[in-house]
């Protein structure tokens, strides 16, 4: 049958029409609008998609998602927040005099800069990823995934996105450092050297410290009397002096103590702690101890008894562990690396970035509080630091007598790792 012409099609239409007569007119002009309309509208929403929109970067055969340079932006403004004044809204803010909404873009043009350097990185030094790692990578997206996926999704994040972004690009990075940096590495670290870095930045020791309040009938917080502060110091003297004379270890003096006190004080279980992290009641008494030596040391809110130790012996034992040794040299070098990566990325060649699709995506669009402040500070004093510290372990310790349990160790600022 051939083509109709137009009269032939009015024709037809009208024939049908009689045939169903019982549908009025205006029905099948309303039908005949309502497709019109539809057609109008998927027109339109086709001319708003483009797959231009969905890239945001190309190197090589690799095309980066335009959800990984969300990501990444995402990235750049907690960076922002570290480096703007705790005064200033993190997006008016000044960072290296730019401002802070440019420098977050420029900050994530970087991180895809890095992306493309670690994956040639990878390739020129003849790196493959085994099954372990795609484990670990399709662990690590899935972990956070789980965690951050709505807030993700509403940014214009998919899970692949910020797999390739994130999960991807650590471990990669991971194995390009311990290449670079690692045994046989074109930057290897001597032990010497990883050694050094690890007096300057841990300590080692151990301690028991006892409360100078305790809880009454009602269960509130009070001070004890001058008479129970001289007995802790009478007896913890005598345990020091028992413990430097290797006639026991501050362990077994913890034990003793704990029986004959009937009380529960706090134990920090020997381990090395970043200098950093540690209880500025430690950490001001650690330079002038010799290692293995036990001192008491007295604050307003309670004694300490404290033994320094030898920080190589857990250098030692880190190193022996591919593992700790590994994460080690991460925490030494990552910074360096990342930076550098970032560095390289900017001169290397072949990167297509998209700017038409990035200038579509503002860094308001990852920005869910605009009048958040950043985080900037001055650090408090050390006598703030001190007055404050001392309240917090004297409040654990009451709650562990009261409680009978150990865990309030935790009262001295934070865990050993």
């Amino acid at each position: 049958m051939g083509m109709a012409t137009f009269g032939e099609t009015r024709s037809v239409m009208h024939t049908i029409i009689i045939v169903k007569g019982m549908i009025p007119m205006r029905n099948v002009l309303k039908k005949a609008l309502c497709l019109l309309l539809a057609l109008c509208m998927a027109a339109s929403l086709g001319a708003c998609y483009s797959e231009d929109n969905t890239w945001a970067a190309k190197h090589g055969d690799d095309v980066m998602p335009i959800g990984s340079y969300i990501y990444y932006l995402s990235s750049a403004y907690t960076d922002a927040g570290s480096r703007v004044s705790a005064n200033d809204k993190i997006l008016e803010g000044t960072i290296d005099g730019q401002g802070a909404k440019e420098w977050i873009k420029d900050r994530a043009l970087a991180y895809i800069g890095a992306y493309y350097y670690v994956c040639d990185k990878f390739d020129e030094l003849g790196l493959t990823l085994t099954d372990e790692d795609r484990n670990a990578i399709e662990n690590g997206a899935s972990a956070y995934w789980s965690y951050y996926k709505s807030g993700m999704e509403a940014m214009g994040i998919s899970e692949e996105s910020f797999t390739k972004a994130y999960a991807e690009q650590n471990v990669r990075a991971q194995l390009v450092l311990e290449a670079l940096y690692g045994e046989g590495g074109e930057k290897e670290v001597p032990e010497s050297e990883m050694l050094d870095y690890y007096q300057e930045t841990y300590s080692s020791y151990e301690y028991m410290y006892v409360s100078k309040s305790k809880l009454d009938e009602d269960g509130n917080s009070v001070a004890i009397t001058d008479e129970e502060a001289q007995g802790i110091l009478d007896s913890l003297d005598d345990f020091c002096e028992r413990i430097n004379s290797e006639d026991m270890t501050l362990a077994e003096a913890y034990n003793e103590y704990s029986q004959i006190s009937m009380t529960t004080p706090s134990h920090e279980a020997p381990g090395a702690m970043k200098k950093s992290q540690m209880h500025p009641n430690i950490s001001s008494a650690l330079p002038d101890m010799e290692d293995n030596e036990v001192k008491v040391i007295e604050v307003e809110t309670g004694v300490y008894l404290l033994q320094k130790l030898s920080v190589e012996e857990y250098f030692d034992t880190q190193m022996e562990d591919e593992a700790q040794r590994s994460a080690l040299l991460t925490e030494y070098k990552g910074t360096e690396f990342n930076e550098d990566a970032m560095e390289q990325g900017k001169a290397l060649a072949g990167v297509e970035v998209n700017e038409k699709a990035l200038k579509k995506i503002p860094v308001d669009k990852v920005v869910t509080n605009k009048d958040q402040t950043g985080a900037s500070v001055a650090p408090t004093s050390s006598g703030e630091d001190e007055a404050e510290s001392e309240a917090e372990d004297d409040a654990k310790a009451a709650s562990s007598q009261a409680k009978a349990e150990s865990e309030a160790a935790s009262e001295a600022g934070s865990e050993k790792q």
